[in-house]
This record gives structure tokens, C-alpha cells and sequence, in this order.
């Protein structure tokens, strides 16, 4: 597991439509925000997709025994800017870390960490980045 330290994720683009944040702010109970702003709420769905990864994906790179053996873990987000409503997105990505552990409720895992970076098509410039983790239980070691 350790040689996908450094595995880059294909990248690509997303572009927030007004009719999607509509609905993600509806499932939230929340008005859309002013002003062409995005709900925050897309960095959990935004970077994947925007990479070109489907967590099916995902559970085929970390090697997941199935679909039922990983766990979220960590998320961070690093906010340099508020996502816009019609902007486009370049993200980028990359596998950061993979530790194996042992719990003494789950047994033994790996908690496999990555990145994304969506840049601003537009601008170039940094407007998140995402960091995770997901825990990948294993039967055997």
C-alpha cells in the first residue's frame, strides 16, 4: 500500500451549476447563499468528482476487500476562497499518505490520506483545498 504514496489522480474540471446549488442548499435547509457564493457543502462532493474519481474508484485504488470495509475518516478544508455559483474548477490530486493501524474495536486498517486542490480555472488562482482520510479495514494483514 505504501507505493501509492504519490499516486496522482487524473485530474479535470467541475463547474458548480446554479440549479445544483439550489438543490444541495434545499437538502441542507438553507437558502442559497448571496451574491453567486456556493454552499461550502461541495467540498465533500466537488474534489472527486472533479478529479475524475467516483468512490467506486477509490475503493479499487485502496484495494478495499469491499464495499462495506471503508470508513470515512478526516476531512479538512482549507478555504482560500468562496466557491462560486458557474465557475469552473481545475482540480488536482494525489494519494498523501497510507499508515497501517490497529484498533482494539475494528481490528487492523489502513487510514489512507489524500489531497485536492481545485484552482480556480478562470484565475489560476488556489480557492480550496481539501485534505482526507478514509480508514480501509482489513481481515488479514
Amino acid at each position: 500500500m505504501q507505493a501509492l504514496v504519490g499516486h496522482a489522480f487524473p485530474g479535470g474540471t467541475f463547474t458548480i451549476e446554479p440549479w445544483e446549488n439550489t438543490l444541495l442548499s434545499d437538502v441542507m435547509c438553507v437558502e442559497p447563499l448571496p451574491d453567486g457564493i456556493a454552499h461550502p457543502a461541495y467540498l465533500f462532493h466537488a474534489p472527486l468528482a472533479g478529479v475524475g474519481m467516483r468512490i467506486a474508484d477509490m475503493f479499487v485504488l485502496f484495494k478495499a476487500e469491499s464495499d462495506e470495509a471503508i470508513r470515512a475518516g478526516e476531512y479538512h478544508w482549507d478555504i482560500r476562497q468562496p466557491l462560486r455559483v458557474g465557475r469552473t474548477y481545475r482540480m488536482s490530486g494525489r494519494v498523501t499518505g497510507v499508515e497501517r493501524k490497529e484498533s482494539r474495536k475494528i481490528g487492523w486498517m489502513d487510514v489512507c490520506g489524500f489531497q485536492i486542490d481545485a484552482h480556480d480555472a478562470e484565475t489560476g488562482e488556489l480557492a480550496a483545498s481539501t485534505t482526507s482520510t478514509w480508514l480501509v479495514l482489513r481481515s488479514k494483514v
